[in-house]
This record gives structure tokens, sequence and C-alpha cells, in this order.
């Protein structure tokens, strides 16, 4: 699990995070609601394979790009980056 700090950072880089069901998606928004402290991560995952290992489950249509929310504990860490 990564931490607010660590999510800010890959965010502000434009980096992807891997999710725990094994997408790769970018970080849209961080929101963190007081006082029950629970955190929800608005990610955008690219459908077309670019980004993603798989249709975003949400998206009714898997050949556009997805947009979505996800809980922190579902997002394991930063995204391997893959060379050409």
């Amino acid at each position: 699990m990564a931490t607010i700090r660590t999510l800010h950072r890959i965010m502000a880089a434009r980096g992807a995070v891997q999710l725990s069901d094994g997408r790769i998606a970018k970080i849209v928004r961080i929101d963190t609601v007081f006082p029950e402290n629970t955190t929800t991560v608005t990610i955008w995952t690219d459908a077309n394979g670019d980004d993603s290992t798989g249709p975003d489950s949400r998206s009714p249509d898997s050949s556009n790009p997805g947009i979505s929310k996800v809980e922190l504990s579902d997002i394991v860490g930063e995204a391997t980056r893959q060379t050409a």
C-alpha cells in the first residue's frame, strides 16, 4: 500500500501506479475526508493497452479510457517503467 505523500509525488511527476488488480493507472485526484480519515484516489486508465493490462471493469465500453475511483489500499505502488 502506498502512502498519500508518495501518491502526491507520483501524481506531480505524472507517473503511473500499479493497482492490486493488475491495472496501470495515472492519478487524477486524491481526496481525504475528515474526520473519518478515508482516502479515495481518482485514477485514469488507458483501456487501449498503453497504460493498462485490461479493460476498466467500471466502463461498459472498453475501447474508451476510463476514470474511476479506488481506495488507497487498492494501490500497490509506483508502476515500473517499461523501456523500448
